[in-house]
């Protein structure tokens, strides 16, 4: 039987890099002490984290110093989506053999893919798994609620859903009315409708890692059933949020200048090409930061 016991807080590290675009293993380490510290429940190694630039060692280097450094006090969520089914069958594999908790994966970005091929391409993946999957419904490479509630019900593997596909209210209440209790929904979109998908029954969220103590705290207040008090926590930080809820490129300047900020990271550099944002945003992020006192944690 999977592990049907992941809740709450999941963010998606950042992969820091050097400006030659080396990766700062002892940044990566420090960064998940600090979510440790922040309260999260387990972190995600993903898009967000900017794997689809990584080769097939640095992938296995980042997870083993993930998996070594949570030493067993937070889970760890591997992607290990790709554009075969073979490959990413390979990928689960090893990341059950370096410690990873559980794996997500999208469908293969493959344009006008038929949705019974990719019916077909996770079963084939549940399959051969000893973990439970995160099914990734995101722009782009979107997973009806129809067919999220299909793949729960022909392999119990597939018990996760990160949704993601905008907005996502709509998507969660029509997931949760066809899966009922066979998918446990996880939220992302760096928490743009965060409140929006715990109200319709989010198991957790899994969004950028630069502010996961506040979204540990606003979930710890809806959980409480203080709805009106996480609402006005995650709403009073929003426009951080908002800041660094931008165009994939720009989204990793932004949060890993964040993370230098908050003394978690020494170097705040994605791995290139990624459009770097204009000097403006430096600015009001700068502004932001004084004003909502983001502090180290």
């Amino acid at each position: 039987m999977p592990d049907r016991s992941f809740s709450g807080v999941f963010p998606i590290l950042q992969m820091p890099f050097n400006a030659a675009g080396q990766i700062v293993f002892e940044d990566l380490r420090t960064e998940v002490e600090y979510a440790i510290r922040g309260g999260v429940h387990g972190v995600g190694i993903a898009y967000g984290s900017e794997v689809n630039k990584l080769d097939d060692h640095e992938r296995d280097e980042v997870l083993s110093a993930v998996v070594d450094q949570a030493n067993g006090r937070i889970k760890v969520v591997m992607n290990t989506g790709a554009p075969s089914t073979v490959q990413t069958i390979h990928y689960t594999r090893v990341a059950k053999v370096l410690g990873a908790d559980a794996v997500m994966i999208a469908p293969p970005a493959v344009l006008g893919i038929p949705t019974s091929l990719v019916r077909q391409h996770f079963i084939d993946v549940a399959e051969s798994a000893e973990l439970p999957i995160y099914m990734q419904d995101m722009t782009g490479a979107g997973m009806s609620p129809a067919l999220l509630a299909d793949l729960a019900s022909a392999n119990e593997n597939l018990c996760y859903a990160k949704i993601e596909t905008l907005p996502t209210s709509n998507r969660f209440s029509e997931t949760a009315e066809l899966a009922g209790d066979k998918i446990s929904m996880f939220g992302g979109a760096n928490g743009v409708f965060f409140i929006e998908e715990m109200r319709r029954g989010a198991k957790g969220t899994m969004q950028g890692i630069a502010l996961c103590d506040i979204a540990r705290k606003t979930w710890d207040h809806f959980q409480s059933g203080e709805e009106q008090a996480a609402e006005s926590l995650w709403n009073h930080y929003y426009p951080l949020v908002k800041l660094y809820t931008l165009a994939e490129g720009q989204l990793y300047w932004v949060a890993k200048e964040i993370l230098k900020r908050r003394g978690v990271f020494t170097e705040a550099y994605p791995r290139l090409p990624a459009v770097k944002p204009d000097s403006g945003i430096y600015l009001e992020l700068d502004a932001l930061i004084e004003r909502l006192g983001v502090a180290a944690i």
